[in-house]
């Protein structure tokens, strides 16, 4: 009998270990502490905006990096188990509806727009590259539509190409 190999969400590298460890919902959080260690976009920021937010790991990172009291919104089409200090939306990031949504959080939090977006999305994978490529692309491109809409002047956009 051949060795079974585990690949794409299925694996169990250090950084999954490593977020279990410190309580992360995902090892992706360790890609935003890096870029948060080199960049400083979360310290200084008082509020995030982040699309495709589930299970909630950057949002996790950015509750813990944040200053206290700053605003943060996740949205995903899946819900997302509450994170302490944060705000979640159910919401598809290309609809009208997810921008009325944003709209009436910060509206609510006396916030014209947000110092941070943040997109870490993928489209379910299954094997289809070229189709899930496109939809990856898609993703980005909604997200970017929302970043031009939100963001405040001199605002950071993060996302995962």
């Amino acid at each position: 009998m051949g060795k079974s190999k585990t690949t794409g969400k299925g694996r169990l590298d250090r950084f999954y270990y490593l977020a279990k460890e410190q309580g992360f919902r995902s090892r992706a959080a360790f890609k935003l502490v890096q870029l948060d260690r080199k960049f400083q976009v979360l310290s200084s920021a008082r509020s995030v905006l982040d699309l495709c937010a589930a299970p909630g790991g950057w949002m996790q990172v950015a509750a813990k990096n944040m200053p206290v009291g700053s605003l943060i919104i996740g949205i995903d089409l899946v819900p997302i188990r509450p994170i302490r200090g944060a705000i979640t939306l159910q919401e598809d990031i290309t609809t009208p509806q997810c921008r009325a949504a944003i709209k009436k959080v910060l509206r609510e939090r006396q916030h014209d727009m947000v110092q941070v977006v943040l997109h870490d999305g993928s489209p379910n994978v299954g094997g289809a590259w070229a189709k899930e490529s496109s939809a990856q692309t898609a993703l980005v491109l909604d997200s970017l539509k929302l970043a031009t809409e939100f963001l405040a002047p001199g605002g950071t956009f993060i996302t995962k190409v």
